[in-house]
């Protein structure tokens, strides 16, 4: 897949899958699919998002722009179209549709969710969108709400649910484990003299934290795959002013640094707490190594 930005020009018609996309979740999925279908009547299949994320805190998203670009890719998009929002948010509903959908991506047919919207204000939504492109001749599918065992998938759901640790559920929604990724830092070397050397991920600053405590997780280290046990959080014991993501790796030995990582997180063990001394804390370790293993082994 190819990344380009806005402003672009088109030599091929399109179509597009429009969206923020943040998560990729299966609603998300649902509308690129769509899109990613047309290549069987000669279309070239688009997506047009953004590159930034005004208005949100930080540590915020569901998916860095790798692994965004990674997920949009394996739905089947030729190319994906980066926009910062300040390029298009102070554009009408008529002149997104002519300037950006029909001129800049020379779209045939366009697919959404159902409560998108855009334009100035976000002003307008999927009627108004129906309507614009249908005087240009250019189709618009809509793509009714997804619901999973009676939960509207949303990147807001997701989020929610994460906030709570909840990753087993937020799974369902996502399609896929809630993942974090990043290369293997030095720590401060605490964990060996507690007899869990871990390995220090250093996660993108603006990637969704769930809830600090401990998981069990699948990790991932140049390409192979170790069970682990994921500590998320400033650990209050011992002190860290920022959070910090670590992963134990379950039977394995190594020098891991500079490697990429990527731990998905499973299940849930425990929330962050702090333990009035050392040993507190090793014992509550070796109570986590142990659930870790009984999880693993269901």
């Amino acid at each position: 897949m190819r990344v380009i930005n806005y402003p672009c020009a088109f030599d091929s018609d399109t179509a597009v899958a429009l969206g923020r996309f943040d998560g990729v979740h299966l609603a998300h999925k649902a509308v690129i699919s769509k899109a990613a279908d047309c290549r069987e009547r000669g279309l070239v299949p688009v997506v047009f998002t953004f590159c930034d994320n005004p208005g949100k805190s930080t540590q915020n998203v569901l998916t860095a722009e790798d692994e965004k670009q990674r997920l949009i890719a394996s739905c089947g998009i030729d190319i994906q179209v980066n926009s910062a929002f300040d390029a298009v948010k102070d554009l009408s509903a008529e002149e997104f549709v002519s300037r950006v959908l029909c001129k800049a991506l020379r779209a045939k047919e366009v697919f959404c969710g159902y409560n998108y919207r855009f334009a100035k204000n976000a002003s307008a939504d999927v009627n108004v969108l129906r309507e614009l492109c249908k005087e240009q001749g250019v189709a618009v599918t809509c793509i009714p709400e997804v619901e999973i065992e009676g939960q509207t998938v949303s990147s807001t759901a997701i989020r929610s649910l994460l906030q709570e640790g909840n990753v087993a559920e937020a799974k369902k929604l996502l399609g896929r484990p809630y993942a974090v990724s990043g290369r293997v830092i030095h720590g401060r070397g605490l964990g060996r003299t507690l007899s869990a050397p871990t390995l220090n991920i250093d996660v993108p600053l603006d990637k969704l934290l769930p809830k600090f405590g401990v998981y069990a997780a699948k990790a991932f280290v140049d390409g192979v795959e170790y069970n682990s046990v994921c500590n998320i959080g400033k650990k209050p014991t011992v002190g860290s002013e920022i959070p910090t993501v670590e992963a134990y790796l379950l039977d394995a030995k190594g020098d891991f640094y500079n490697t990429e990582a990527t731990l998905e997180l499973l299940e849930f063990i425990r929330p962050e707490q702090k333990f009035s001394d050392i040993e507190s804390l090793q014992n509550a370790i070796s109570k986590d190594i142990s659930e870790a293993r009984r999880i693993f082994d269901k």
